[in-house]
C-alpha cells in the first residue's frame, strides 16, 4: 500500500509523530477492498491528528490465512466509544466503508489510554 506508505511519511514529517509502520507486501485485494483499507487508515489517521493529541502511531497491516488485517493504534487521550460527539461521524464512515464488503471493524479506547481501529476483511475477492 504505497499509498499509505507516502501518508506515513507526511505525519512523521508535519505533525512530528512517531510512527511505526509496519505494512508487509501489498495485498492481493480486489481494489475495491485496497481501497476501503486506505480510506478507513486515513480517516483513522486525520483522527489521531486532529483529536488524539497522541505522540505515537502504529500502523499495521498483516496478512493471516484468508483474512487481512489493518489496525492503526495511538497513544493519545483516547474517547468513549459510545458516547455522542461530533466527531463519530468518522467513526460511522468506517463503519459503512467495512460493512459494504464485508468486513468487521473494532473500535478499543478508553478515556487516557489511546485507541485502536482493527479492520478485517476475507482476502477472497
Amino acid at each position: 500500500m504505497v499509498a499509505l506508505t507516502k501518508h506515513v511519511a507526511v505525519l512523521r514529517v508535519r505533525y512530528k509523530l512517531t510512527v511505526e509502520a509496519n505494512l508487509g507486501d501489498e495485498p492481493d485485494l480486489s481494489l475495491e477492498r485496497k481501497e476501503v483499507l486506505y480510506r478507513i487508515a486515513q480517516e483513522a489517521l486525520h483522527n489521531i491528528i486532529k483529536h488524539a493529541r497522541a505522540t505515537t502511531v502504529a500502523l499495521w497491516l498483516a496478512r493471516q490465512e484468508h483474512v487481512i488485517i489493518l489496525e492503526v493504534r495511538d497513544n493519545g487521550r483516547g474517547f468513549d466509544p459510545t458516547g455522542p460527539f461530533p466527531g463519530h461521524l468518522g467513526l460511522r464512515s468506517m463503519q459503512e466503508r467495512v460493512a459494504k464488503i464485508d468486513g468487521a471493524l473494532a473500535i478499543e479506547s478508553v478515556p487516557g489510554q489511546g485507541t485502536c481501529i482493527r479492520v478485517r476483511v476475507s482476502s477472497h475477492n
